[in-house]
């Protein structure tokens, strides 16, 4: 009884995530690793936040965030139609974002507009494949990043629209050639926590998480 009425900011975060590597994504024995994790894994234990991670598929991990008390989401997008849903805490990396086919395959494009004539391939609630999509491409929906590569190998898909950095490293585990088609876009990701948790904590944080660029806006394709 007495550890239920302890008030919201007494109980530990939960911290949901998805597989997104290099960022955030489980090692061998189940812990969940990345270079953003150990940022914030970092950032937490300096501000004496107690926190619990969780490994879960990013549309889970997202509405979690949106919907539950003391739950938060990383590594996010930081864009217009999330900024009031949510309270953020970051950049925990800096995220650019490519278009890819497989290596060997007769297909050019260097920009968005350009991928109108193929394929393109993305996965649920990420916000590379709704940017893609906001700018007129029809966007075909994996359930996960990992998926997502997986059917632009076995040919379902023309293109994926990634975080560059992740692309590389899934299709270097799968032994998968890629061919960096272009980067249009510069996010920095973030950790996004439900409103209920409270703004002292969120600054508590922030105090103690490095400064990185928080370059924004389209890029020259590369």
């Amino acid at each position: 009884m007495l550890a239920l009425s302890q008030p919201l900011s007494a109980a530990p975060l939960i911290i949901n995530t998805e597989d997104y590597p290099p960022f955030n994504y489980p090692s061998e024995q189940g812990e969940i690793i990345g270079s953003a994790t150990q940022l914030l894994r970092e950032a937490l234990r300096a501000a004496d936040i107690d926190a619990e991670f969780r490994l879960l598929p990013w549309a889970r991990a997202y509405t979690a965030a949106r919907l539950r008390e003391q739950n938060c989401v990383y590594s996010t997008t930081r864009t217009a139609e999330r900024e009031a849903l949510f309270r953020w805490a970051g950049p925990l990396a800096i995220n650019e974002w490519a278009a890819f086919s497989l290596a060997g395959q007769d297909i050019k494009a260097s920009s968005i507009q350009e991928l109108a004539d193929f394929r393109v391939g993305s996965f649920r609630e990420d916000a590379v494949g709704n940017h893609v999509a906001a700018q007129g491409i029809d966007v075909l929906r994996a359930p996960n990043e990992r998926e997502n590569l997986a059917r632009l190998n076995a040919g379902l898909v023309d293109v994926i629209v990634t975080g560059k950095a992740t692309g590389e490293f899934l299709a270097n585990a799968k032994n998968v050639a890629l061919s960096h088609l272009f980067t249009f876009y510069r996010a920095p990701l973030y950790l996004a926590c439900h409103t209920s948790v409270s703004k002292d904590l969120i600054k508590r944080l922030q105090h103690n998480l490095p400064t990185l660029g928080e370059t924004r806006g389209v890029s020259r394709h590369e």
